[in-house]
C-alpha cells in the first residue's frame, strides 16, 4: 500500500466555510435542533428536521460522508418532500 501526502489549502478552505454554514443556519434558525458535533440532526430516513418545511442530508448531517451517501440522502429526502406536496 502507498502513501501520500497532498498539500492543498483547498481541504482548509472547505473545512473553514463549512464551519462558517453551520454556524449561519443554528444563527437563523435557533430551534433547529443540532447534534453534539454541530451536525443538523434529520430523519434518517426523510431527512426531515424538527423545523416544518425543513429538510437536511448529506454532510451537514452526517459529517463528511462519500458523495454517494450525499445523493442517497438527498434522494430520500425529494420522495418525502413529493409525499408530502401531493
Amino acid at each position: 500500500m502507498a502513501e501520500y501526502l497532498l498539500r492543498t489549502n483547498y481541504t482548509t478552505d472547505w473545512c473553514r466555510k463549512s464551519l462558517k454554514l453551520l454556524s449561519q443556519i443554528s444563527s437563523t434558525t435557533p430551534d433547529l435542533k443540532i447534534n453534539k458535533w454541530g451536525y443538523i440532526i434529520a430523519d434518517e430516513e426523510t431527512g426531515k428536521t424538527n423545523k416544518e418545511k425543513l429538510y437536511a442530508g448529506g454532510d451537514i448531517v452526517t459529517g463528511t460522508a462519500t458523495v454517494i451517501s450525499a445523493m442517497g440522502a438527498g434522494r430520500k429526502s425529494a420522495t418525502a418532500i413529493d409525499k408530502v406536496l401531493t
